[in-house]
């Protein structure tokens, strides 16, 4: 008697560990302080299936999306030699329901390093380049079809 409520119990725990999955295909790093931010009346998968759709739309490729993490992050574009190319990244937090924080950052790469991640060599894109007007431009497109709250 006492051994089998010890399988089961396992059983039972095996099953609930196996049930969770505490893996993200976000990146472990936080956005730029300079990124752009907005509350966007609608959840986050919308938001992020409506960029993604926008920026298809506008030729920008994008290289990965996730729905059920509500990020996005764009190929590189914009950059004929000698100037960087720039890459665009979109994060959509829950707020209040069916509401979502949105945090889009615009980034480039002003060396090429082997030896360092891609991450350190990155840079938030200045005021007026083709990265930072891109991410201005979506979140407008947001802003303009799924609507804005401010707090």
């Amino acid at each position: 008697m006492r051994a089998s409520c010890v399988v089961r119990g396992a059983w039972a725990f095996a099953l609930l560990l196996g049930a969770c999955t505490p893996t993200t295909t976000r990146p472990a790093f936080a956005p730029m302080p300079e990124a752009l931010h907005a509350v966007i009346n609608a959840p986050p998968e919308r938001v992020t299936q409506f960029a993604d759709s926008l920026l298809r739309a506008d030729t920008i490729g994008v290289r990965f999306v996730s729905l059920r993490d509500a990020f996005l992050e764009t190929a590189e574009f914009a950059g004929a030699p000698p100037a960087p190319p720039h890459r665009v990244r979109l994060w959509a937090d829950p707020d209040v329901p069916r509401k979502a924080r949105v945090t889009i950052e615009a980034v480039y790469r002003p060396i090429e390093d082997p030896s360092r991640t891609t991450r350190d060599l990155e840079r938030a894109s200045p005021p007026g380049s083709p990265g930072q007007l891109r991410a201005q431009r979506l979140l407008t497109a947001l802003k303009d079809k799924l609507g804005v709250t401010t707090y």
